[in-house]
């Protein structure tokens, strides 16, 4: 009895140490990651996005949805694995959602491009210098081209040398579109010349690469499209094997060794939908 007792005591002080000694070192690992996320958000959200959004705020309305997540994972399937499912989704998610929005802005701000470009031309040949030609756009457009030209005028207004303004858009746009602008910019303010006529041919070589873009887009659509269909079929197989046999497909979640396949086929899936994305996603 007593040598029983004395084993219990033992397991639960090394149980209580390793348990302690986690929590003290995950919890400056857990305060050194929030702060990796707080300086991703604040750098994504705030000065490539140019949201008005608290990063911290960002931050803790994440943390709040992994826990949520993994709540509702454990309720939907009654086991840990439900959660650990949902917690996981809820983590990588905002990641995904962001990545998503700043493609979507960039390919928004890419048709913009000639536009603006155009606009800027047009101030230029009216007599107006470059500064007050980039007011011009930012007056007579909208959508994020409006914004990013805005930001610069404001840092430009605030002290710094317009170059630098300009390679500061460049960088938060992350286009080779502005980029190629900007720096053409740039060689016409210490060079000279023709501001006018160089930005008509920006402008005609935006478009012609925009042309090429497309083109390459419908070549590659198969593929993409190819790729969706293998992430999405293995689902489509699942549900129909549930409906001849649910039993069957309930050990797959039920069973440790059916738990095992689904992760092999879930990496399997995940590798092979990267893998075809990155052989089509072809940069000019």
């Amino acid at each position: 009895m007593t040598d029983a007792l004395t084993f219990e005591l033992t397991i639960s002080a090394l149980v209580f140490v390793a348990a302690f000694v986690f929590v003290a070192a995950g919890w400056r690992a857990t305060l050194s990651h929030l702060a990796r996320r707080e300086a991703w958000y604040r750098r994504v959200l705030v000065e490539q996005l140019l949201l008005d959004i608290e990063p911290r705020v960002a931050v803790y309305l994440s943390v709040a949805v992994i826990f949520v997540a993994a709540a509702g994972g454990y309720a939907l399937v009654h086991d840990w694995p439900g959660a650990v499912i949902g917690a996981v989704v809820a983590f990588f998610l905002p990641r995904v959602v962001i990545r998503h929005l700043e493609q979507k802005r960039k390919e928004r701000l890419d048709q913009q491009a000639v536009d603006g470009v155009r606009t800027l031309a047009s101030g230029v040949r009216a007599g107006l210098n470059l500064v007050q030609s980039i007011e011009l756009l930012v007056k007579n457009s909208q959508g994020p081209i409006k914004q990013e030209f805005a930001q610069l005028l404001r840092e430009y207004q605030m002290g710094l040398d317009l170059n630098q303004a300009m390679r500061n858009a460049a960088n938060r746009i992350g286009s080779s579109h502005y980029r190629l602008l900007f720096t053409a910019i740039e060689m016409h303010r210490q060079r000279g010349g023709d501001v006018g006529q160089s930005l008509d041919r920006i402008a005609e070589a935006i478009r012609e690469i925009q042309r090429l873009e497309g083109k390459l887009e419908t070549l590659t659509a198969p593929g993409r499209t190819q790729a969706r269909m293998m992430a999405g079929i293995s689902i489509v197989i699942l549900g129909i094997l549930y409906s001849i046999d649910p039993e069957g497909v309930r050990l797959l979640f039920s069973e440790p060794r059916g738990r095992i396949v689904l992760l092999v086929v879930a990496t399997m899936m995940i590798a092979g939908f990267a893998w075809i994305r990155r052989i089509v996603a072809i940069d000019l």
